[in-house]
């Protein structure tokens, strides 16, 4: 009979990434492959207290872009810094998820996905590490404060007189209150950073997010809270939609 030879090391990262799942919101697991899981757990591992770690990971869905993930300390505005570090770097956001982990007591580390590609020529092959590392050291800048939202260059708004519509507008959750934003609107690059950084100047939270692009529109959801955890309230609902749809183009609220 040979005996079984245990590896320490790999028993290690196998309780790491299950410590990492167990953490992680319900249906987490039904959303991303074995291997994605493992990808995010790692890059969750080696951002060892740094400001902010990014990588590639294993992705099944065929979006024609590459798939990133962004670990870093969750924090009020941290959508919006990332979303500049992505504009900062030419990177247009295709699809995005955000997650949200307990770390530890009163400590929570956001896990937050995107499905890139190059702004200028819609090429994935030119995501390459090198420029993922300047990613992450443009991300780290903006958190510590070394650059501000002011220092990265804003895209240009929409100049053309195509009519378009749109829609933004609270849904409500299964205990009634309004927790859940949409916005659908057509796409444009620098889009995420406007919503984003909207939402921030709204003294609000952003617990969860999900960004879909369909052909030229775009769908975005964001669950969002007060500072302090409360719900949205009704009296908050009316200027949150005005903040976002000035984002958005501000001739639309002439």
């Amino acid at each position: 009979m040979i005996p079984t030879v245990l590896n320490p090391v790999s028993e290690n990262y196998q309780s790491r990434e299950s410590q990492f799942v167990e953490s992680m919101p319900r249906g987490y697991r039904y959303v991303f492959s074995p291997r994605g899981i493992s990808d995010h757990a790692r890059l969750s591992h080696e951002r060892a207290g740094a400001v902010a770690r990014v990588g590639r990971f294993h992705s099944r869905r065929d979006l024609g872009a590459a798939a990133i993930c962004v670990v870093a300390d969750d924090r009020p505005g941290l959508l919006a810094a990332i979303s500049a570090a992505l504009v900062s770097e030419d990177l247009d956001v295709v699809h995005a998820e955000a997650y949200t982990r307990r770390v530890d007591e009163g400590v929570h580390e956001a896990v937050d996905v995107f499905w890139v590609r190059d702004q200028r020529s819609n090429n994935v092959e030119v995501v390459t590490d090198q420029r993922l590392a300047a990613l992450e050291v443009c991300l780290s800048d903006i958190i510590e404060g070394r650059r501000t939202l002011a220092d990265v260059r804003r895209p240009q708004r929409r100049t053309d007189e195509k009519t378009y519509e749109t829609t933004i507008r609270f849904i409500e959750g299964d205990d009634g209150e309004l927790t859940t934003l949409e916005v659908q609107t057509v796409d444009r690059s620098g889009l995420l950073l406007a919503l984003a950084q909207a939402l921030f100047e709204q003294g609000v939270q952003i617990t969860r997010s999900e960004v879909r692009t369909e052909g030229d529109r775009v769908r975005d959801r964001f669950v969002i809270l007060e500072l302090d955890g409360s719900p949205i309230g009704l009296a908050r609902r009316l200027d949150i939609q005005v903040a976002v749809l000035a984002a958005i183009d501000p001739s639309g609220l002439s």
